[in-house]
């Protein structure tokens, strides 16, 4: 019975993920904000509130994708599969793609099962291989990402060579100057308390709002297309090889993501995507939806493996304040409440894409944007202040610098946590000084 328990602490945690998932431009680290907040004012047993705040992370990685898909609000972890969605949303399939998406998640889910008997084992061992060269693996990550980019104008029209090779040198020079100015955002933002004291918790929230969400919402509003009617079948293909390549490479890049510090979900989806030569849309989709999953919920699911108890992620580091896993039991609670809660997240997105397919045809996107938009300053002037505003406004201009020139998004990010990488080198410091930022 105690266990039943537990196990309606995790659906109550998708109810409550699902309904904060729908509001674009949220994180999860405002998930755990809230959930500290309601914990605050409703004192329960703090295995109940870590269960409902993976129940949160679940519903945040499964019914959240409804949001990309029809309301064109991404961020890191969904820019990965953003584009195929937005496109089959276009051809009247939004439906189809975001219980796709939902389908790459389930498979995620299963190979964490699979994992969990495992994972006392194997994750000590990467533990102590891994923990002294995190550094450079970091760098080395930054240093892939920044290189394989590619010049996007192949068909140049210039008539000499210096003008193709500038065509084809200006989305490579674009990102690497993308990556320069987000790493002195980061250099600030991550040395200097800019929010309130009392929102601090909250200090990157801005940014990463500011990246994603809004040039994405801002590039709707100029797009001037209204959403044509959606097709709702009750039964649709995936072949089982995209199966199977886009949840084995999500898995991968998400749990790769979830393990190592810093290195989000979007890197380390490019990074399997490129190992494992995903490919197609369907593959993309599901990928992107597994390595989402395996990102949020992989890293709260390391904070309770026995034996090694990592802390990696903004949840698992607000739950570590009121509860700490200490048995095997305690850990196949765990386990149990995440097969359950994401079936029932499923089940939810499923139901919701129908309702929202069915009602949304028709609409503007731009009135749908500016709606978004509002929500969006709406939303961080709440967790973050006026100060939270002027940094959502810098990042927006660089965040706008990517779908100008063509180049990646995941060069804010890199840029953005790059500090952190060289501190961890040891060299952050003397930069921070330097800059007069320490």
């Amino acid at each position: 019975m105690e266990t039943l328990v537990y196990l309606l602490y995790g659906m109550l945690g998708v109810i409550i993920g699902s309904l904060l998932s729908i509001l674009p431009g949220l994180h999860p680290l405002n998930f755990a904000g809230i959930g500290i907040f309601l914990y605050l004012a409703f004192p329960m047993d703090p295995l109940g509130m870590a269960l409902i705040f993976a129940g949160m992370l679940i519903a945040y990685a499964i019914v959240g994708t409804i949001t990309t898909t029809f309301m064109g609000s991404p961020d890191d972890s969904t820019m990965y599969m953003a584009f195929p969605n937005q496109k089959y949303l276009m051809y009247g399939r939004g439906y189809e793609a975001s219980v796709a998406t939902g389908i790459g998640s389930m498979g995620s889910v299963v190979l964490l099962l699979m994992l969990a008997p495992f994972a006392s084992t194997i994750f000590p061992i990467f533990r102590k291989l891994l923990t002294p060269h995190f550094h450079w693996v970091l760098i080395g990550v930054t240093v892939y990402i920044l290189q394989s980019e590619w010049p996007k104008d192949w068909g140049s029209r210039a008539k000499t060579r210096f003008g193709r090779l500038k065509d084809g040198w200006a989305s490579l020079s674009a990102g690497w100057v993308t990556f320069f100015l987000a790493m002195m955002l980061g250099f600030i933002v991550l040395n200097v308390p800019i929010t309130p004291i009392d929102k601090a918790f909250q200090n990157i929230m801005p940014v990463f709002v500011g990246f994603f969400a809004v040039p994405w919402v801002l590039t709707n509003m100029a797009s001037r297309v209204n959403i044509p009617p959606q097709t709702v079948s009750n039964t649709f293909y995936i072949s089982k090889k995209d199966l199977a390549r886009g949840t084995t490479s999500g898995f991968l890049g998400g749990m790769f993501a979830a393990y190592q510090p810093i290195v989000t979900a979007g890197i380390g989806g490019v990074l399997a995507g490129h190992s494992t030569s995903t490919q197609g849309d369907v593959q993309f989709m599901i990928s992107g939806s597994a390595g989402r999953f395996a990102y949020y919920v992989g890293a709260f699911f390391l904070f309770w493996v026995p034996l090694l108890h990592l802390t990696r992620g903004g949840m698992a580091w607000i739950t570590g304040v009121i509860y700490q896993p200490r048995t095997d039991s305690e850990f196949w609670l765990l386990m149990a409440a995440i097969a359950v809660a994401a079936v029932f997240a499923f089940m939810l997105l499923v139901f919701l894409s129908r309702v929202v397919a069915k009602v949304i045809a028709g609409f503007s996107f731009k009135k749908i944007s500016i709606a978004v938009l509002i929500g969006i300053i709406l939303l961080v002037f709440w967790f973050s202040g006026l100060e939270g505003l002027v940094i959502l406004t810098i990042a927006t201009g660089l965040g706008l610098v990517p779908p100008m020139f063509r180049t990646r998004r995941l060069n804010l990010i890199l840029g953005f946590f790059f500090p952190i990488f060289l501190n961890m080198a040891g060299l952050g410091a003397g930069i921070s000084r330097f800059l007069g930022v320490y």
